[in-house]
């Protein structure tokens, strides 16, 4: 859809600013997209949603309908998935309480364990029938990867210090099993490269320590279906290179930036125009703090603006409505042709955007569903 037809379908709404305005029809893309390229190419890849990326309900609504796994990684978290119906759930992270994690557990869900505590709570199950679980795991992608930044993780066993340990602590254990392994990515490390490297090393432990497993659990960080450099075949590509894939393990992912961002855009309304000798401040109705309150200036793409060259050397900004000097979205030294009551689109804004808004300074912004994919 070309960018007037857009601005034409927005204005026709009558959109109260600022909002965040969801693409139902592109999500739904986006997973048939995924959904297919699993059938006809990747048969090991499993897909599973990341909660705490976007939890807008409407959201929810639509991977429930469409049958996608949930992963979780919090007490809170679980009780809304279960109490939404989603039937398949994966759990994660330091904060589940015991009591959702032994009915996790209960109910057959994927708990991948975090830390010796959770460890202490399957141990403590007194039951004849296998209980299954997975183990969170970390080394440094450093290793492999000369330009990548060296991370202590705080997070699961070392795969090559504390993991044989480990295991040999559950062997002890004749009912508990460990069928997976998983890791996590760090936001920083989403080139393809990098997931080829977490799969092929998971299976050469898995095949070295002669561990039977049903999964492993590769976590998310896709940077894909946001007009990206990447695209879903390049990650599952790198993934199914692996020469030690062994076809009978399932490869559990769990894209929620690559899944959600693109269904999202945040409008917005300027309101006040400040003109200076060195700058000239657009002030719209927004905030960083809807957007991303570690956000840049420039951080998102931007519609519904025309910009001209300008011989001046002026630095143009649309800044928000917060009473924080550095809540500035948009820089250009372009001059702006911009007007009081021009609405302004930033666009790929659904991944960490609502999911972390709070009260603080402003209210949250609207939120209203479309039925489009622009």
């Amino acid at each position: 859809m070309e960018i007037q037809d857009v601005q034409k379908l927005i204005n026709s709404k009558s959109y109260k600013t600022p909002c965040y305005i969801f693409k139902k029809r592109k999500l739904i893309n986006t997973l048939d997209d995924i959904e297919y390229a699993i059938k006809t190419k990747y048969h090991s890849i499993y897909l599973s949603y990341s909660f705490k990326t976007n939890s807008d309900y409407k959201v929810l609504k639509v991977l429930l309908k469409k049958n996608v796994s949930i992963e979780v990684v919090s007490d809170k978290e679980y009780k809304i998935a279960k109490q939404m119906g989603f039937k398949n759930i994966i759990y994660n992270g330091p904060a589940k309480s015991k009591k959702t994690f032994l009915d996790a557990l209960k109910n057959s869900h994927i708990v991948n364990i975090e830390n010796k505590r959770e460890l202490s709570w399957v141990k403590s199950i007194q039951s004849n029938k296998k209980i299954k679980i997975g183990i969170r795991v970390n080394f440094s992608l450093s290793d492999f990867i000369t330009d990548t930044k060296t991370i202590n993780s705080r997070f699961g066993f070392n795969l090559y210090e504390d993991l044989k340990k480990v295991l040999e602590d559950i062997e002890q254990h004749k009912n508990i099993k460990v069928v997976g392994l998983h890791y996590h990515v760090s936001q920083l490390e989403r080139m393809p490269e990098k997931f080829k490297i977490v799969t092929q090393e998971l299976l050469i432990f898995a095949k070295k320590n002669k561990l039977k497993l049903d999964y492993i659990d590769i976590g998310g960080g896709f940077d894909c279906f946001n007009n990206s450099q990447f695209t879903f075949d390049d990650y599952m590509d790198a993934i199914y290179c692996c020469k030690e894939l062994d076809k009978n393990i399932k490869i559990i992912i769990e894209p929620g930036y690559g899944l959600i961002n693109s269904s999202y855009d945040y409008l917005t309304t300027i309101i006040d125009i400040k003109k200076t000798k060195k700058a000239n401040f657009f002030l719209c109705d927004g905030s960083k703090l809807h957007l991303n309150i570690k956000s840049k200036v420039n951080s998102f793409n931007i519609d519904f603006i025309k910009e001209v060259p300008s011989k001046k050397q002026k630095e143009n900004y649309i800044v928000g409505m917060s009473c924080m000097e550095n809540d500035r979205l948009y820089l250009s030294n372009n001059k702006l042709l911009l007007k009081v009551n021009d609405k302004i689109l930033f666009k790929n804004c659904g991944a960490y955007t609502s999911s972390w808004v709070s009260n603080f300074i402003l209210k949250k912004p609207r939120f209203y569903t479309i039925n489009s994919d622009f």
